[in-house]
């Protein structure tokens, strides 16, 4: 392994084929590995390396204990023309998540419009790769879901609901699509993990103790978040409402009703148990020629990103990005380039190959 702190380069490809063996190793179907696979990696490329390929422990331990099931038995308990309920089985979150954005595009090219929540399901990874899937069919996709309980809501100093991200993919005009991908909290907790790797502190007003006081140790906090013992991020906007924080928690408690009561799934402080998680998902997909034709969206889109990346600059700064471009951009060069993974997320997979009984070769 090597012995100094830089990240290492890695390809892609090395890098797909190696966490569909570890999962297929503990009993994954080689067709789910590879959606897993498909979705860690783009994670990566786009530079969410949060939600990457550090994730796969979390998946191969999940299966090995039982929490999550290898081979899930996925079911659709109710229907109509135009929305769906997906039963994931506890299964992976990554396939099932795939199948109801598939199942959400299909009902939008007959009607218009489709929507289907998940329930029975697992962690999914970036919420942004399935928004995306509907520009490939000249749609508007959008997904959330809620995750486990480490966000304290406005004036509380305890974690209630989860980081619950909002994905938004709107098809535009100009060199990459609006590609909007975020948790409603003020960082997403693989964001802190990721820190902690690196050792850096998080910024003041991210996240408070026990005492329900701003705390900067990624560490501590992670600990605090595993072991249930107070720590909480806060929503965006920060503490009170200030800066906004009581919009933050509004759009998570909204992402909450959405993928959790609504989904009939779990919710806020009850989607993992003992046994697993009961996490729910929302995925919706809407076609652009149903409200205008295509070819108008698509020039009023593009001369409305002209005028905000025209926009005046603040001093130091030569360049207003759309939501989405340095994604977009940081996937070309990681493509070519491959993608950087610190030593101690290396170290983390040689051990998991280990274990799994799979061969670690990333160079």
């Amino acid at each position: 392994m090597p012995t100094t702190d830089e990240p290492i380069l890695v390809p892609a490809a090395r890098l797909h084929a190696f966490v569909m063996a570890c999962l297929e190793a503990v009993g994954a179907a080689a067709d789910d590995a590879k959606v897993v696979a498909d979705v860690l990696i783009a994670a990566n490329l786009r530079g969410v390396d949060s939600h990457g390929v550090a994730r796969l422990r979390r998946y191969v331990k999940g299966i090995h204990t039982g929490t999550i099931e290898a081979r899930p038995s996925r079911t659709i308990p109710q229907e109509g023309p135009a929305t769906a309920v997906i039963d994931a089985g506890n299964g992976l979150g990554q396939p099932a998540a795939l199948a109801a954005m598939r199942l959400a595009i299909a009902k939008a090219e007959q009607v218009g419009l489709g929507m289907v929540l998940t329930r029975r399901s697992n962690h999914f990874g970036i919420a942004g790769y399935y928004a995306m899937l509907a520009l490939e069919h000249g749609m508007i996709g959008m997904v959330s879901t809620n995750a486990s309980p480490q966000v304290a809501p406005t004036f509380a100093a305890e974690p209630m609901f989860g980081t619950n991200p909002l994905a938004i993919a709107i098809p535009t005009g100009g060199p990459s699509p609006f590609v909007l991908d975020m948790a409603t909290s003020t960082a997403a907790r693989g964001r802190i993990e990721q820190m902690r790797r690196e050792g850096k502190p998080i910024p003041a007003g991210w996240a408070i103790g026990p005492d329900g006081t701003t705390t900067t140790d990624a560490g501590a906090l992670i600990a605090g978040l595993i072991d249930r013992r107070g720590h909480a991020l806060l929503p965006v906007g920060g503490a009170g409402e200030t800066y906004g924080g009581h919009k933050g928690y509004g759009l998570a408690l909204m992402v909450d009703l959405l993928c959790g009561p609504l989904a009939g799934a779990a919710w806020g402080r009850h989607v993992y148990g003992p046994s697993g998680a009961n996490l729910g998902h929302c995925f919706l997909a809407m076609r652009v020629d149903c409200f205008r034709p295509w070819d108008e969206f698509i020039a009023d889109s593009d001369q409305l990103l002209r005028d905000i990346r025209a926009a005046k600059k603040v001093p130091g700064q030569e360049r207003v990005y759309i939501p989405g471009e340095k994604e977009a951009e940081e996937t070309q060069r990681r493509t070519r380039d491959g993608i950087p993974l610190l030593p101690v997320v290396l170290s983390d997979l040689a051990k998991l190959a280990d274990e799994a009984g799979v061969e670690f070769s990333l160079a």
